[in-house]
C-alpha cells in the first residue's frame, strides 16, 4: 500500500469484526511498531496482547466504567451537545456521530479479536506513541482496523493489576489499540482545513497557503 493512502486513511476504526487475526501478520504488526523512532534509541516500550475472552470482557467493563466517568466530568459539555442540541447543527451532528462511535466501543470493546495494551516508562509517550502509531499504519496495510485509546488510565492502576504488573514497576500504561478487521469502510477523515491548525512564525499569524479539500483521495 502506498505511503500516503495508509496516511490519509488510516483513521480510527472502532466497531471490530470477532473474526480473528492471521497468525502471520502478528510479527509484521509488531516488527513495524518497533522500529518506530524513539527518545535516545533505548527502546523503552513493552507491549501486551490480550485475546482471551474472559479477559477481554473483564476490560471491557473496566472500559465502560472509565468512559461513563468522563461523561459525567470532563466529556460533560459534549454530552449535554448530544442530548440537547439542535439536531440540524453540522456540529452537533458530528458531535453525535463521535459519540455513537465511542458508545459502541465502550459496550462490544470485547468483540475485538486482540486489545493490544502499550507500557513505557513514566511520561515516555514520546517513544511509545511513534510506536503505536507504525504498528496502526502496518495494520491498515492488511485491512486491519485500529483506534489508539488513553481511556483505560482513567482505572490505570486497576487495569496494570489485572495484567499482572508488579506494583513496583518502572513500566507504566500509556495506551490500548483494539485491532480486527473493520466492520465500515475505509475512507479520508473529516477535518478543517490544515491552515486552521498551522501558524506562521508567531502565534495567530497565518499561513500565506491554504488547504480546502484533502490532497489525496481515494480512486475506490
Amino acid at each position: 500500500m502506498d505511503v500516503i493512502e495508509a496516511i490519509y486513511t488510516t483513521r480510527a476504526m472502532r466497531r471490530l469484526s470477532p473474526d480473528p487475526i492471521p497468525d502471520e501478520v502478528l510479527p509484521k504488526l509488531f516488527d513495524a511498531a518497533i522500529r518506530g523512532p524513539n527518545s535516545g534509541n533505548a527502546q523503552l516500550f513493552r507491549f501486551i496482547t490480550v485475546t482471551d475472552p474472559e479477559m477481554k470482557q473483564t476490560v471491557q467493563g473496566i472500559y465502560r466504567e472509565c468512559l461513563d466517568e468522563l461523561n459525567a466530568t470532563r466529556y460533560a459539555g459534549a454530552q449535554e451537545k448530544v442530548t440537547s442540541g439542535d439536531p440540524d447543527d453540522p456540529d452537533v451532528q458530528q458531535t453525535i456521530k463521535i459519540d455513537k462511535s465511542a458508545q459502541w466501543l465502550a459496550d462490544n470493546l470485547h468483540v475485538a479479536p486482540m486489545l493490544i495494551f502499550v507500557f513505557g516508562k513514566e511520561g515516555g509517550e514520546t517513544t511509545t506513541f511513534p510506536c503505536l502509531w507504525n504498528l496502526c499504519l502496518a495494520a491498515r496495510s492488511f485491512g486491519l482496523g485500529t483506534a489508539i485509546t488513553t481511556l483505560l488510565k482513567v482505572q490505570r492502576q486497576r487495569v496494570e493489576d489485572l495484567m499482572g504488573m508488579p506494583r513496583d514497576s518502572v513500566w507504566t500504561m500509556h495506551g490500548m489499540v483494539p485491532i480486527g478487521f473493520p466492520t465500515g469502510r475505509w475512507g479520508v477523515p473529516r477535518r478543517q482545513p490544515a491552515e486552521e491548525a498551522v501558524f506562521s512564525e508567531t502565534w495567530g499569524q497565518a499561513v500565506d497557503w491554504s488547504v480546502p479539500e484533502p490532497l489525496w483521495t481515494p480512486d475506490y
